[in-house]
């Protein structure tokens, strides 16, 4: 079990008019629960497979982060020397255990009936990169926008982050499903 990260599955329904439905809602449901009510909800497309995006942590901000299509590498670190790397995946092939190196985590993404999403806590850096072509990744978080939430200067965030005591977020209880209101003030 990682201390960065938490994979959280989600069944995909299978309809008699065709296709496939997976729904995402707030509560304390087992099935297809989101650990907090939506904030807001990013999707991010026209992706070329050299991007790099994020590159920055959330002081309370929590997200769920979903390939829709395709799939990257997403670097976590929580600036006190744990780092993992984790491959998202839209693909059903990648679905299963994958370990590319000591620091590479198993491959997360659908399989034939349900979506793994990964769960990023507050206090870790974050960063994807190693696009594959054609990706879209979905962005589920728990609090609207507020530029005052991000760190971006990684040299900011290794000084905060030797004072946290832990991640925060639904990690720092142990409890899925905590409704988080308000931003501490910076």
């Amino acid at each position: 079990m990682s201390s960065l990260y938490k994979i959280i599955p989600f069944n995909v329904r299978h309809g008699n008019c065709g296709g496939s439905l997976v729904q995402f809602q707030a509560g304390d449901a087992e099935a297809n629960a989101l650990p907090f009510e939506i904030g807001k909800v990013l999707v991010m497309s026209d992706i070329r497979t050299d991007d790099v995006r994020g590159n920055h942590a959330h002081y309370e901000t929590e997200e769920i982060l979903v390939a829709l299509t395709g799939g990257c590498a997403v670097d976590l670190d929580d600036g006190c020397g744990v780092r993992e790397s984790v491959r998202l995946s839209a693909s059903p092939e990648d679905g299963g255990q994958k370990t590319e190196d000591s620091r590479q985590s198993s491959a997360v993404g659908h399989q034939s009936s349900e979506i793994k999403a990964l769960l990023l806590f507050p206090h870790i850096w974050r960063v994807m990169r190693d696009f594959e072509p054609g990706t879209m990744l979905m962005v589920v978080a728990n609090m609207e926008y507020d530029e005052r939430d991000y760190i971006r200067d990684r040299a900011e965030f290794e000084r905060v982050a030797k004072d946290w005591k832990g991640l925060g977020g639904s990690s720092s209880s142990g409890r899925i499903g905590q409704k988080r209101t308000s931003l501490r003030h910076f």
